[in-house]
């Protein structure tokens, strides 16, 4: 492939940048690196939206995806002997109010996941939206909030740390940089939850270049030096390419959005 340039450009939660790349054109296309926010959640979220998610881009491949941890303060942990979900539920059970959950602000994974969370137990939580998964992480921290679900790259120096206690993964097994710790739909049946990432080109180049991208990408991702970064920061790889790829993001995008309809715009 030939030389690439990367620009970072920030804004309007990922929208700026993938606006961009679907206004290039065919004859100048750009690559995106999009995510479930950019093509999944938003759509439903902005009606106002710069670009539409399935006409505009053309998938190449899914890049990996990043499980969520539901994670505690150690101190509350010990203090209330929370070691499981079944623990947490047994106290959110017993609590005269609500437990307090962070979250990167609303529509935010980590506020559907823990309103699916809230859906799938009937146990009310009280939500804290903050500006930014930053300020969420602090305001668990410093004892505002008692859980959050947080992606496992954000709460995992955390956890290393002995500041938080993981108590299960939104992925469908468990993971292997977290010994022991379960997969929540074990205990709440239907809370299975992942962000993904992946690569979009602009909408319109030959099926031809479409190949040759998503196969050089999905080449390099496949890489042993690129495998065991992934691996350290407990995201999971999965080989997904182009119809594969585009049916993944279909799927969530119907996902979201019947939840967010369903259940975010009733609170």
């Amino acid at each position: 492939m030939d030389p690439m340039q990367v620009m970072n450009v920030t804004g309007a939660s990922g929208a700026t940048g993938a606006a961009m790349v679907a206004r290039a054109g065919s004859r100048e296309p750009m690559l995106l690196m999009g995510a479930t926010g950019t093509h999944a959640i938003l759509p439903w979220i902005n009606p106002q939206l710069p670009y539409d998610p399935l006409r505009d881009f053309q998938p190449l491949t899914l890049v990996a995806r990043m499980p969520h941890v539901l994670v505690v303060r150690s101190e509350m942990a010990l203090q209330w002997r929370i070691s499981t979900p079944h623990d947490l539920l047994r106290l959110m059970g017993k609590s005269r109010q609500p437990l307090r959950y962070a979250s990167a602000g609303n529509s935010s994974i980590g506020h559907i996941a823990a309103q699916l969370f809230q859906t799938l137990t009937r146990v009310p939580l009280q939500h804290l939206p903050f500006a930014g998964a930053q300020p969420a992480m602090s305001a668990l921290l410093d004892g505002t909030a008692d859980l959050m679900f947080d992606n496992i790259a954000s709460c995992l120096p955390h956890i290393r740390a002995g500041r938080l206690k993981a108590l299960g993964v939104t992925s469908a097994s468990p993971l292997p940089i977290l010994p022991g710790v379960p997969v929540l739909n074990e205990s709440v049946r239907g809370l299975e939850l992942t962000t993904w990432f992946g690569l979009f080109a602009t909408a319109g180049i030959s099926d031809t270049l479409a190949s040759r991208w998503a196969n050089a990408f999905a080449q390099t991702l496949q890489q042993p030096a690129v495998q065991q970064y992934f691996d350290a920061m407990g995201v999971i790889r999965e080989d997904l390419r182009l119809h594969d790829f585009a049916n993944l993001v279909q799927s969530d995008r119907q996902f979201y959005g019947q939840f967010i309809k369903n259940r975010l715009r009733q609170i």
